[in-house]
């Protein structure tokens, strides 16, 4: 199991991360979500050990990351802009990374690689970004880490590519238990795939539930009446956003699904639509709501 606890991270006197904490089980995919700039990339980096968090602790396992090589060895960051030697390839690039990575299999790598078209020994100089990742990508997954981040998973892939490791990657969580965090600026690539999801913003992990808790505790619902809509009907409710339009609304609201159609239908409306959230639409009530407690 990951841990993430009471952590905080500063940079030139601006603070990034405050009191984050975080937890995430073996074998599950977590969707890390928040506005740009919210510090997501930091918190990845992190927790792979790259940077030292300036109070808080970070373990994997129950073994600390810092400074211990034998745990980072199971942790694997893809970043968002992979740095490459311009003349340096794919083949100089894995037997590099195999002197850290033991478990690190070359042929899926390379397997991989083929069906992406990609050539190993093409200099770096002439891929583009999406290239580049796909070939970063690839080598994460050929580590068989047990921890796995992705910073923009799936940013400039191309369909093919996109199927091809979020494949993979479904395959090893399957087949080794590994676990991944995941962050995307298209919601949508996480809300498909992952297990769960955590909120990063005002610098701190501000919610964290299952994919499956979520979509039982948060209702989307469309209601028209034959008469205007006074505000007062949702004061028994937790409203996280509302709009009336005259004798139309839309609402996000918590609580189970039948629960709230229940109390819903002792209005009489006329029209009575319920639906599930999608994971932006979460992320966006959440956001307002939090800016209207302010």
């Amino acid at each position: 199991m990951l841990r993430v606890e009471n952590c905080r991270k500063v940079y030139d006197e601006q603070t990034v991360l405050e009191h984050c904490s975080l937890e995430l089980a073996s074998g599950s995919i977590l969707g890390l979500i928040g506005i740009n700039g919210a510090g997501k990339s930091t918190l990845l980096h992190c927790i792979s050990g790259a940077i030292p968090v300036d109070e808080g602790t970070i373990t994997w396992k129950e073994q600390p990351v810092l400074d211990h090589p034998e745990v980072k060895q199971k942790i694997f960051l893809v970043q968002d802009e992979p740095v490459f030697a311009q003349t340096e390839n794919a083949r100089e690039l894995i037997e590099y990374l195999s002197l850290f990575y033991p478990a690190l299999e070359s042929e899926l790598f390379y397997d991989l690689l083929s069906q992406l078209k990609l050539n190993p020994k093409q200099p770096f100089s002439a891929f583009s970004k999406g290239m580049k990742r796909q070939v970063l990508m690839a080598a994460g997954l050929a580590a068989h880490p047990e921890l796995l981040l992705i910073d923009e998973v799936f940013d400039g892939l191309d369909p093919f590519a996109r199927r091809l490791l979020q494949g993979q990657l479904a395959a090893q969580t399957l087949e080794e238990g590994m676990s991944s965090i995941l962050t995307s600026h298209r919601l949508s690539d996480l809300e498909n795939f992952c297990d769960e999801y955590a909120l990063l913003d005002e610098r701190r992990i501000l919610h964290q539930n299952s994919m499956f808790q979520t979509q039982r505790e948060l209702v989307k619902v469309h209601l028209a009446f034959d008469h205007p809509i006074d505000p007062a009907m949702f004061q028994d409710f937790e409203v996280l956003k509302l709009e009336i339009h005259s004798r139309m609304a839309q609402a996000i609201l918590r609580g189970k699904r039948e629960v709230v159609e229940a109390k819903l239908r002792k209005q009489n409306p006329v029209i009575l639509e319920i639906f599930d959230c999608t994971l932006e639409e979460v992320f966006l009530a959440q956001l307002e709501k939090r800016e209207e407690l302010q």
